[in-house]
């Protein structure tokens, strides 16, 4: 599979799940509606960051699987002022771990799927 972003080696690791099934997951957006820029991850955007989490993990994009915890980090500081997409995962869309709190996942898109295609208006 090809995804979205150049990723390290051994990434995703074999802990993720490739996406086989639908489900939806939610996106802290800045933009009303979302844009690709809505869909970089955080090494893409910040590329000479030291993160606390794995090279891995900084390549891929931070989703809930729970509304109600994006609701919950739009409340952050830094997050502040982010709304709610839903995206709507299809299988093919790349794979998906939980990684932090049991609703907290990584994914990582693959380069083929359209995700503002999936991507409900953004929500507060």
């Amino acid at each position: 599979m090809m995804f979205r972003e150049t990723l390290p080696e051994d990434c995703p690791p074999g802990a993720a799940d490739e996406i086989a099934e639908q489900r939806d997951v939610y996106r802290l957006v800045a933009s009303d509606p979302p844009t690709e820029a809505d869909f970089r991850s955080q090494r893409a955007l910040r590329p000479t960051a030291v993160f606390s989490v794995s090279e891995c993990q900084a390549c891929g994009l931070s989703v809930h699987t729970e509304r109600a915890d994006s609701l919950r980090a739009a409340k952050l500081p830094r997050l502040r002022g982010k709304r709610i997409c839903r995206v709507r995962l299809l299988p093919g869309a790349g794979y998906l771990q939980q990684t932090g709190t049991p609703s907290h996942h990584t994914w990582w898109p693959s380069a083929d799927f359209d995700i503002l295609a999936q991507c409900e208006a953004a929500m507060s």
